[in-house]
């Protein structure tokens, strides 16, 4: 007996949960949704969703190690209708932008200059701060791992910068 069948009211609703990206869900209609409490609402559940997803494809791979992939097949299946969750928040807020950057991300060119953003943000402030506030705290371990990250984010930038360098070339 599978552990999904045990959740019979759940099963469809999660297979059902993985939305298409779609340009009828982005919000259109009403008063302006930058600056309202429903934006910061929206940023905040797609904050909690991603970390929900991330959290549970965690959890699979750790029941996959203790054995139990039963439970590892729950874990990813509702992880994946976090992510539609998570895909839905964003599309409403496409017209508000980015919850990380506050920038447009409506083209791919504007998605490559908001992810470049986000990722700078994070190998120029965020894990050199993190990294000398665990430094001061005697977490050396901690320290370097924030080091590491904030090299690997670098180099993110670099590969996202690359891409729309390319792409840019291409659309002249």
């Amino acid at each position: 007996m599978s552990l999904l069948s045990l959740f019979p009211r759940v099963t469809p609703f999660l297979s059902k949960a993985v939305l298409p990206l779609s340009a009828t869900r982005s919000y259109a209609k009403g008063p302006e949704l930058a600056g309202s409490k429903t934006a910061a609402n929206l940023a905040a559940a797609f904050a909690g969703e991603s970390q929900a997803n991330r959290r549970y494809l965690y959890f699979a791979r750790q029941a996959d190690v203790l054995g139990d992939a039963e439970v590892s097949e729950v874990f990813r299946s509702t992880a994946d209708g976090e992510t539609g969750h998570a895909f839905g928040h964003l599309e409403y807020l496409a017209t508000v932008g980015d919850p990380a950057t506050g920038m447009k991300f409506s083209t791919t060119a504007d998605a490559l200059r908001s992810a470049i953003a986000g990722e700078t943000h994070e190998y120029v402030d965020m894990y050199p701060t993190m990294a000398k506030e665990a430094r001061e705290e005697g977490y050396e371990e901690i320290e370097e791992w924030f080091q590491t990250l904030a090299m690997a984010e670098k180099s993110h930038a670099g590969r996202f910068q690359r891409a729309l360098d390319k792409l840019e070339k291409e659309q002249q």
